[in-house]
């Protein structure tokens, strides 16, 4: 009798201790949507206010990547005080170059590790589907605008969620909180504008079961 009821006890513990890692929510900040960047690549903050001004004169310049090589006097003047204070200029235009391009990238990449896990992360709502008055479907971005101003947010920083009983919005771009079973996966969805249907790259699905209003 006593090993029959250390088992049952046993049984249940474990029970309990599954169904609590089972129900664990993960809070997620945006950038836990995408791949970990590593710090130290951008060479920019390196420089001086001055150097980045001259940096971003020749970055920004009319004729920025001219194959002729063709600048005009603002340009060589902000490569002379760079050449000066030490910076080559070409070097660091080429790292940012290298780091665009990385950057796309991983704009693109899905962080696999989250597909399945039951997450709570907060954003803005913008609306997709209705039942009456309530919200069943919706894009969560990360910042007022987001999809509706081009260009969208990268497809890792938008989720699109879906929840059965819909929840009463406050209105375009209202900020919540969502807690639901996250699902990495892209997939494409059409907003309807004031002027005209766009498409847009999303990332992640999100089957929620919680919706609340966003307090930090």
């Amino acid at each position: 009798m006593v090993g029959r009821s250390l088992s049952l006890a046993l049984t249940i513990l474990f029970a309990l201790v599954s169904s609590g890692v089972a129900h664990a929510v993960d809070t997620l900040k945006w950038e836990d949507l995408a791949p970990a960047w590593e710090e130290g690549k951008n060479p920019v903050p390196e420089l001086s206010d001055a150097q980045q001004d001259d940096l971003y004169a020749i970055l920004w310049g009319p004729n920025f990547d001219d194959p002729s090589g063709k600048m005009d006097d603002s340009e060589r003047k902000a490569r002379a005080n760079l050449k000066a204070s030490g910076v080559d200029a070409d070097k660091i235009i080429a790292k940012i170059k290298r780091l665009r391009k990385e950057a796309e990238v991983r704009d693109q990449t899905l962080v696999e590790a989250l597909d399945g896990k039951d997450v709570k992360i907060p954003g803005y709502v913008l609306p997709l589907e209705f039942s009456g008055t309530l919200v069943k479907k919706f894009l969560l971005v990360p910042y007022v605008g987001a999809c509706i101003h081009m260009p969208p947010p990268p497809p890792n920083q938008i989720v699109d969620v879906t929840l059965s009983k819909g929840f009463q919005n406050d209105g375009l771009f209202a900020p919540v909180w969502v807690t639901g079973r996250i699902t990495a996966g892209k997939t494409e969805q059409s907003l309807t504008l004031v002027d005209g249907t766009s498409k847009v790259s999303v990332g992640y699905s999100l089957s929620a079961t919680k919706i609340e209003p966003y307090e930090e």
